[in-house]
């Protein structure tokens, strides 16, 4: 019964954000052809004219847009399979809008090592940020009750699971909120339902996840 009468909620739902109102994060993301360089695991963008040992950014041309990285001598160097990179206290941070993931990375020896951060790490790195992660959300329903205790609330959807969530995104027909770069992240301004899913698509592939804000 519950799904029945979020279907038909839903099936109303409107896009409630446009691009221009993209917030910005607390970090800078490093941009396409943006310099790199990394020297006993600390990673820098402060790249002289003299430098020759570092790494430049591209994205890729295929539907996610990965960021790829090549050697200063134009050789290819890694991916970090992500869509947004920035570096906080020497380390190198990724972003997965495809898994709402973060991801650390360090080159040793020619090779590029990924570990994924860790739930109390995100939240070091966001601590105005609530952070939810999928695997509290009802596996009957797909649904969660969070109670907005703040005049500015601000979320993050963070991924637990193996589940992939490419071009998933945040709709809403009665709440608001605006959206940043990165897919799982919103400041909601108000109180209602908000739908996070692949075009409004509830399958067992691409099953909706539903935030009701109260």
């Amino acid at each position: 019964m519950k799904k029945i009468f979020y279907l038909f909620i839903l099936l109303g739902l409107t896009l409630s954000v446009q691009a221009s109102d993209l917030l910005s994060i607390p970090y800078k993301n490093i941009k396409e052809e943006g310099k790199l360089k990394v020297f006993e695991d600390t990673w820098t963008t402060d790249v002289k004219r003299k430098d020759i040992d570092y790494f430049i950014k591209f994205v890729s041309s295929g539907t996610a847009g990965f960021s790829e990285f090549y050697k200063s001598n134009g050789d290819f160097a890694f991916t970090t399979g992500c869509q947004y990179e920035f570096i906080h206290n020497g380390d190198l941070i990724g972003y997965s809008n495809d898994y709402l993931k973060f991801y650390d990375f360090s080159y040793i020896d020619g090779q590029m090592n990924k570990r994924e951060l860790t739930f109390e790490e995100v939240q070091a790195l966001f601590p105005d940020f609530k952070i939810i992660k999928i695997s509290e959300f009802s596996p009957n329903t797909n649904s969660l009750k969070i109670k907005k205790d703040k005049h500015n609330f601000k979320i993050i959807i963070l991924n637990d699971t193996d589940r992939y969530f490419y071009n998933y995104s945040f709709t809403s027909g009665n709440s608001k909120f605006k959206k940043y770069p990165l897919a799982g992240f919103i400041d909601i301004k108000k109180k209602g339902m908000i739908q996070f899913s692949h075009f409004g698509d509830n399958t067992k592939e691409w099953p909706w996840f539903i935030l009701l804000v109260r």
